[in-house]
């Protein structure tokens, strides 16, 4: 898999950053972790992250100081995390230049997409995105992104039929537009194996967005948000 970027996790709660780490990792970004401020300037040295996760709240000298002192965000995208629930640090990282921010607990899927939106709006990087009614599926990574936190991994034919249903909203693909752009990994010849193909997809998914459009081929019916299930014709 392409490596993504490189994400600097600095935070001082060690099984939260780890589990970012282990996410983040296998959605293919290489992510270092670091556990007090004082790390942050020597790992700058040595390394050019593309973005910084940073807890306002840490010992000693914490987030907010940390942004005032190193003009941080002008070299470096960063989102920024809190456990305060009152907007004042909020406020105050997007006043210094912050990205984004995120409130402790945050389910790291949501925290995924933050960070491929911040990369690319401040490093025009294509997103790849696709949002179904229980899950995102991010394409760069072929990975299934559940609203449990836990991911799945998408063969290369997977992210194919995705690819051209996302690229391609509402509108009615005939099973030949299918064949001929998404071709089946196993060199299945025939129409029918396409019905095969959508039905595992769409359990993998458990999506009803990808719609049989009978006597024509399917549709790719955009979710107005997650867990509301659109209604339609199911294969």
């Amino acid at each position: 898999m392409a490596r993504r970027g490189r994400i600097a996790v600095l935070d001082d709660e060690p099984d939260w950053a780890d589990a970012v780490r282990e996410y983040l990792t296998d959605l293919g970004y290489d992510v270092d972790c670091l556990k007090a401020a004082w790390e942050l300037e020597p790992y700058l040295a040595r390394e050019k992250p593309d973005l910084i996760i940073l807890d306002i709240g840490l010992p000693g000298e914490n987030g907010i100081d940390i942004l005032i002192r190193t003009d941080l965000a002008s070299d470096v995208a960063v989102l920024v995390l809190t456990g305060n629930p009152d907007p004042i640090d909020r406020v105050l990282g997007l006043e210094l230049g912050a990205d984004d921010y995120v409130q402790k607990p945050v389910e790291l899927r949501e925290l995924a997409a933050r960070v491929a939106g911040i990369l690319q709006r401040r490093l025009g990087r294509r997103r790849n995105l696709v949002v179904f009614e229980q899950a995102s599926v991010d394409l760069v990574a072929a990975r299934i992104l559940k609203v449990d936190g836990s991911t799945d991994r998408l063969s290369a034919g997977e992210v194919a039929l995705i690819r051209i249903f996302a690229e391609n909203p509402g509108k009615v693909l005939t099973r030949e537009e299918i064949m001929e752009q998404a071709p089946a990994e196993d060199e299945e010849a025939f129409d029918r194996a396409v019905d095969s193909r959508i039905a595992r997809l769409r359990r993998k998914l458990d999506t009803e967005a990808i719609r049989t459009v009978r006597g024509h081929g399917y549709v790719f019916d955009v979710p107005s948000h997650a867990g509301e299930k659109p209604g339609g014709e199911a294969a």
